[in-house]
Protein backbone atom coordinates (compact mmCIF):
# COMPACT_ATOMS: atom_id res chain seq x y z
CA UNK A 1 0.00 0.00 0.00
CA UNK A 2 3.04 2.41 0.60
CA UNK A 3 3.79 2.10 -3.02
CA UNK A 4 0.85 3.36 -3.80
CA UNK A 5 0.71 5.77 -1.98
CA UNK A 6 4.44 7.32 -2.98
CA UNK A 7 2.60 7.03 -6.03
CA UNK A 8 -0.66 9.37 -5.44
CA UNK A 9 1.79 12.04 -3.80
CA UNK A 10 2.83 12.59 -7.75
CA UNK A 11 -0.91 12.26 -8.78
CA UNK A 12 -1.53 15.20 -6.60
CA UNK A 13 0.78 17.88 -7.77
CA UNK A 14 -0.34 17.30 -11.33
CA UNK A 15 -1.41 20.42 -13.83
CA UNK A 16 -3.59 19.39 -15.81
CA UNK A 17 -5.61 15.66 -17.62
CA UNK A 18 -3.29 13.74 -20.22
CA UNK A 19 -5.68 14.55 -22.97
CA UNK A 20 -5.50 18.90 -22.30
CA UNK A 21 -1.43 18.86 -22.23
CA UNK A 22 -1.31 16.86 -25.26
CA UNK A 23 -1.42 20.39 -26.94
CA UNK A 24 1.53 21.96 -24.36
CA UNK A 25 4.57 21.43 -25.96
CA UNK A 26 6.33 21.06 -22.34
CA UNK A 27 3.89 19.10 -20.84
CA UNK A 28 4.87 15.69 -19.08
CA UNK A 29 3.03 13.40 -16.49
CA UNK A 30 1.87 10.29 -15.18
CA UNK A 31 -0.69 7.24 -15.63
CA UNK A 32 -1.89 5.31 -13.09
CA UNK A 33 -3.56 2.14 -13.33
CA UNK A 34 -5.22 1.40 -9.54
CA UNK A 35 -8.06 -0.28 -8.35
CA UNK A 36 -10.54 1.45 -6.59
CA UNK A 37 -12.59 -0.82 -4.04
CA UNK A 38 -14.64 2.17 -2.69
CA UNK A 39 -14.82 4.87 -5.89
CA UNK A 40 -16.79 6.92 -3.82
CA UNK A 41 -14.30 7.29 -0.76
CA UNK A 42 -11.74 8.05 -3.20
CA UNK A 43 -13.21 10.62 -4.96
CA UNK A 44 -14.06 11.87 -1.41
CA UNK A 45 -10.30 11.84 -0.38
CA UNK A 46 -9.12 13.60 -3.65
CA UNK A 47 -12.05 16.29 -2.75
CA UNK A 48 -11.14 17.27 0.75
CA UNK A 49 -7.23 17.14 -0.23
CA UNK A 50 -7.99 19.73 -3.20
CA UNK A 51 -9.60 21.84 -0.50
CA UNK A 52 -6.36 22.46 1.74
CA UNK A 53 -3.49 24.66 0.83
CA UNK A 54 -1.47 21.74 -0.41
CA UNK A 55 -3.45 20.21 -2.59
CA UNK A 56 -5.16 23.36 -4.35
CA UNK A 57 -3.69 25.72 -6.64
CA UNK A 58 -5.18 27.12 -9.88
CA UNK A 59 -2.45 25.57 -11.95
CA UNK A 60 -3.20 21.75 -10.62
CA UNK A 61 -5.69 19.22 -11.80
CA UNK A 62 -5.91 15.55 -10.89
CA UNK A 63 -8.86 13.60 -13.71
CA UNK A 64 -9.59 9.87 -12.47
CA UNK A 65 -11.01 7.43 -15.15
CA UNK A 66 -13.12 4.36 -15.04
CA UNK A 67 -12.10 1.53 -17.46
CA UNK A 68 -14.90 0.12 -19.32
CA UNK A 69 -12.63 -1.60 -21.10
CA UNK A 70 -8.62 -3.30 -20.39
CA UNK A 71 -8.47 -6.65 -20.59
CA UNK A 72 -7.42 -8.64 -18.10
CA UNK A 73 -6.11 -5.62 -16.65
CA UNK A 74 -7.50 -5.83 -13.04
CA UNK A 75 -7.19 -1.87 -12.63
CA UNK A 76 -10.85 -0.74 -12.32
CA UNK A 77 -9.82 2.96 -12.81
CA UNK A 78 -7.12 5.37 -14.32
CA UNK A 79 -5.40 8.36 -12.64
CA UNK A 80 -3.96 10.87 -15.46
CA UNK A 81 -1.61 13.61 -14.08
CA UNK A 82 1.05 16.03 -15.43
CA UNK A 83 2.57 19.21 -15.41
CA UNK A 84 3.33 22.06 -17.62
CA UNK A 85 6.67 21.49 -17.33
CA UNK A 86 9.53 19.31 -15.62
CA UNK A 87 10.05 22.64 -13.72
CA UNK A 88 6.75 22.82 -12.25
CA UNK A 89 6.98 19.12 -11.22
CA UNK A 90 9.78 19.93 -9.01
CA UNK A 91 8.83 23.04 -7.51
CA UNK A 92 5.69 21.12 -6.90
CA UNK A 93 6.67 18.16 -5.34
CA UNK A 94 9.25 19.79 -3.66
CA UNK A 95 6.14 22.39 -1.74
CA UNK A 96 3.71 19.01 -0.86
CA UNK A 97 6.66 17.25 0.78
CA UNK A 98 6.79 19.14 3.61
CA UNK A 99 2.74 19.75 4.01
CA UNK A 100 1.21 18.12 7.37
CA UNK A 101 -1.89 17.74 5.03
CA UNK A 102 -0.07 15.10 3.02
CA UNK A 103 -0.12 11.88 6.01
CA UNK A 104 -3.96 12.36 6.08
CA UNK A 105 -4.81 11.95 2.67
CA UNK A 106 -2.15 9.09 2.18
CA UNK A 107 -4.38 7.40 4.96
CA UNK A 108 -7.33 8.26 3.35
CA UNK A 109 -6.88 6.98 -0.13
CA UNK A 110 -4.70 4.29 0.74
CA UNK A 111 -7.52 2.70 2.59
CA UNK A 112 -9.43 2.23 -1.05
CA UNK A 113 -7.02 2.03 -3.17
CA UNK A 114 -4.32 -0.53 -4.75
CA UNK A 115 -1.81 0.15 -7.30
CA UNK A 116 -1.48 -2.13 -10.36
CA UNK A 117 0.86 -0.36 -12.41
CA UNK A 118 2.19 3.05 -13.90
CA UNK A 119 2.81 4.94 -16.89
CA UNK A 120 5.20 8.02 -17.51
CA UNK A 121 4.49 10.22 -20.74
CA UNK A 122 5.40 13.16 -22.36
CA UNK A 123 3.72 15.78 -25.08
CA UNK A 124 4.82 15.99 -28.66
CA UNK A 125 2.18 18.89 -28.62
CA UNK A 126 0.13 17.37 -31.04
CA UNK A 127 -4.18 17.76 -31.09
CA UNK A 128 -6.86 18.01 -33.24
CA UNK A 129 -10.32 18.50 -33.20
CA UNK A 130 -12.99 19.87 -30.66
CA UNK A 131 -10.62 21.03 -27.59
CA UNK A 132 -13.43 21.98 -25.69
CA UNK A 133 -14.40 18.08 -25.20
CA UNK A 134 -11.67 16.97 -23.27
CA UNK A 135 -13.02 19.06 -20.40
CA UNK A 136 -16.99 17.17 -20.94
CA UNK A 137 -18.11 14.89 -18.08
CA UNK A 138 -19.75 13.03 -20.18
CA UNK A 139 -16.82 12.52 -22.81
CA UNK A 140 -15.72 8.67 -23.90
CA UNK A 141 -12.05 8.01 -24.63
CA UNK A 142 -10.10 5.38 -26.46
CA UNK A 143 -6.35 4.89 -25.87
CA UNK A 144 -4.00 2.87 -27.76
CA UNK A 145 -0.71 2.24 -26.78
CA UNK A 146 1.80 1.17 -29.77
CA UNK A 147 5.47 0.70 -29.92
CA UNK A 148 6.88 2.67 -33.08
CA UNK A 149 9.86 1.75 -34.88
CA UNK A 150 10.18 4.97 -37.25
CA UNK A 151 8.58 7.79 -34.66
CA UNK A 152 9.02 10.57 -37.73
CA UNK A 153 7.56 8.62 -40.27
CA UNK A 154 4.19 7.57 -37.81
CA UNK A 155 3.79 11.02 -36.30
CA UNK A 156 3.59 12.34 -39.78
CA UNK A 157 0.81 9.66 -40.89
CA UNK A 158 -0.96 10.17 -38.03
CA UNK A 159 -1.14 13.74 -38.53
CA UNK A 160 -2.39 13.16 -42.10
CA UNK A 161 -4.99 11.10 -41.00
CA UNK A 162 -6.80 13.30 -38.44
CA UNK A 163 -5.91 16.39 -40.27
CA UNK A 164 -8.56 14.75 -42.35
CA UNK A 165 -10.98 13.22 -39.96
CA UNK A 166 -10.91 16.33 -37.80
CA UNK A 167 -14.66 17.60 -36.62
CA UNK A 168 -16.56 19.11 -34.09
CA UNK A 169 -17.62 16.10 -32.97
CA UNK A 170 -14.07 14.53 -31.87
CA UNK A 171 -10.39 15.20 -30.59
CA UNK A 172 -7.36 13.07 -31.40
CA UNK A 173 -4.01 13.69 -29.39
CA UNK A 174 -0.53 11.73 -29.89
CA UNK A 175 2.00 11.59 -26.52
CA UNK A 176 5.24 9.74 -26.36
CA UNK A 177 5.45 7.45 -23.49
CA UNK A 178 8.74 7.89 -21.34
CA UNK A 179 8.62 4.61 -19.79
CA UNK A 180 6.07 1.55 -18.69
CA UNK A 181 7.47 -1.12 -17.03
CA UNK A 182 7.84 -3.96 -19.78
CA UNK A 183 5.00 -2.61 -21.68
CA UNK A 184 7.01 -1.76 -24.64
CA UNK A 185 5.00 1.10 -25.88
CA UNK A 186 6.90 4.60 -27.10
CA UNK A 187 3.37 6.63 -27.99
CA UNK A 188 -0.45 6.57 -26.83
CA UNK A 189 -2.95 7.78 -29.28
CA UNK A 190 -5.91 9.16 -27.77
CA UNK A 191 -9.40 9.98 -29.17
CA UNK A 192 -12.09 11.61 -27.49
CA UNK A 193 -16.09 11.56 -28.31
CA UNK A 194 -18.77 13.34 -26.74
CA UNK A 195 -20.15 10.25 -25.13
CA UNK A 196 -19.99 5.97 -25.15
CA UNK A 197 -21.83 5.77 -27.89
CA UNK A 198 -20.00 8.38 -30.03
CA UNK A 199 -16.94 6.42 -29.70
CA UNK A 200 -18.56 3.93 -32.70
CA UNK A 201 -19.91 6.71 -35.25
CA UNK A 202 -18.77 6.42 -38.25
CA UNK A 203 -15.90 8.07 -39.31
CA UNK A 204 -15.73 11.45 -41.11
CA UNK A 205 -13.12 9.83 -43.55
CA UNK A 206 -12.74 6.41 -43.45
CA UNK A 207 -10.38 6.08 -47.06
CA UNK A 208 -8.09 8.60 -44.44
CA UNK A 209 -8.11 6.09 -41.80
CA UNK A 210 -7.31 3.15 -43.89
CA UNK A 211 -4.31 4.69 -45.39
CA UNK A 212 -3.36 5.70 -42.39
CA UNK A 213 -3.58 2.27 -41.30
CA UNK A 214 -1.51 1.05 -44.54
CA UNK A 215 1.09 3.25 -43.78
CA UNK A 216 2.22 2.44 -39.90
CA UNK A 217 1.52 -1.41 -40.03
CA UNK A 218 4.92 -2.22 -40.53
CA UNK A 219 6.23 0.14 -38.28
CA UNK A 220 4.21 -0.27 -35.08
CA UNK A 221 2.78 -2.78 -33.03
CA UNK A 222 -0.28 -1.83 -30.81
CA UNK A 223 0.86 -2.66 -27.19
CA UNK A 224 -2.55 -1.92 -25.17
CA UNK A 225 -5.81 -1.06 -26.47
CA UNK A 226 -8.64 0.98 -23.72
CA UNK A 227 -11.58 2.22 -23.15
CA UNK A 228 -12.54 4.60 -20.48
CA UNK A 229 -15.36 7.69 -18.90
CA UNK A 230 -14.02 10.69 -17.10
CA UNK A 231 -15.49 10.24 -13.42
CA UNK A 232 -14.13 13.40 -11.77
CA UNK A 233 -11.43 16.45 -12.53
CA UNK A 234 -9.81 18.53 -10.19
Amino acid sequence: MNRLLRKIFILTTSLLSMTVLAQSQNAIGFKYDVQVSNPQAAVAAIDKYRRVAAGSGDDVTVTLYQYLANGTNPATHAIVVSYASPQVMDATLAAQSVSSEWAVFQSELGRVSQLIGSTMWRSLGLGVGNADLQYSQTAAENWVFVDVEDREMYATAWQKWVDAEGADDKYFGLIAIAADGTGGATHALINISESVGAQFDSQNDPAALNRFRQEVRDIREIKEHVRLVKVKAW
